[in-house]
């Protein structure tokens, strides 16, 4: 979950970004312009024009610490982008240095770390851009799904509660919410979830997938196959899905059907099919 370019913050940094003594008039104001185009290409840039612009404004004398704190986050996005968690860190640690902390580099650095496995290093992370931003449901989504790692059900659901109050139309939370109850066999529940998720997004594959688990557990097995399919045909190389449709076909007493279907999820599997 990537939150740091927020449109908001960005276009303040941008309207008010001059460097400090420099005229708009004549070889400064030309500095002045040049800067503005390099600061607006590391912030809306691609990875491969975005990296040197940034490193540009870094190394731009007098330049306000606010933006290098923003290009120090972009740099830490691109590293984010690129699965680089570590030096995605380095990055936003640089930026939470130079500037008053932004929730969405806060956020940016908790998924981070959430990325390494560093799980409790996450919530304090996400509770740090709470504390900025308590009613942002996306930095509570990602703590619920931190707390699930740390096997802290009950905080999971709360955090994942409280985003769908803010933001009834929360897919992901909905979904996460769902998967939560199925583990804790409050199935019902959960298939309500899955429902009102699919309900937002039809073509939610890992929706249809988890409601598949929570119906096999229910031992509605070919309502469980209906959206394995439907999973499998959103999303052809679901491994999970075929697993877990070869298992309602075992149970349903369809063992060579099963078979394929586990043939199918080793191959989707394989990095290099």
């Amino acid at each position: 979950m990537l939150d740091f370019l927020a449109s908001g913050f960005i276009g303040a940094i941008l309207a008010a970004a001059p460097m400090s003594g420099l005229p708009a008039t004549g070889r400064q104001g030309q500095e002045e312009a040049d800067y503005r185009v390099r600061l607006q290409r590391c912030v809306t840039g691609p990875a491969e024009l975005a990296l040197p612009n940034c490193l540009a404004i870094i190394q731009t004398l007098d330049a306000p610490d606010a933006v290098i704190a923003l290009a120090y986050g972009r740099r830490g996005d691109i590293h984010f982008e690129s699965r680089e968690y570590a030096k995605a860190i380095e990055q936003y640690d640089v930026a939470l240095r130079m500037a008053p902390p932004q929730a969405s580099i806060l956020t940016n650095r908790a998924a981070a770390l959430a990325n390494l496995g560093r799980y409790r290093d996450a919530v304090s992370g996400y509770s740090a851009a709470l504390a900025l931003k308590p009613e942002d449901p996306r930095i509570l989504n990602g703590r619920g799904a931190a707390y699930v790692r740390l096997d802290d059900a009950e905080s999971a659901l709360a955090d994942y509660s409280r985003a769908i109050s803010l933001d009834p139309a929360n897919v992901e939370a909905l979904n996460n919410r769902g998967v939560v109850r199925s583990a804790l066999g409050e199935l019902q529940s959960a298939i309500e979830d899955f429902n009102s998720a699919l309900t937002l997004d039809p073509r939610y594959a890992d929706a249809l997938n988890n409601r598949a688990v929570a119906l096999i557990r229910k031992g509605s097995y070919q309502a469980a196959i209906q959206d394995l399919t439907k999973a499998i045909e959103l999303r052809p190389r679901y491994a999970d899905a075929y697993f877990n449709r070869a298992v309602a076909l075992e149970r349903i007493g369809r063992v060579a059907d099963a078979e394929l279907d586990y043939a199918a999820e080793r191959k989707a599997r394989d990095p290099n099919p």
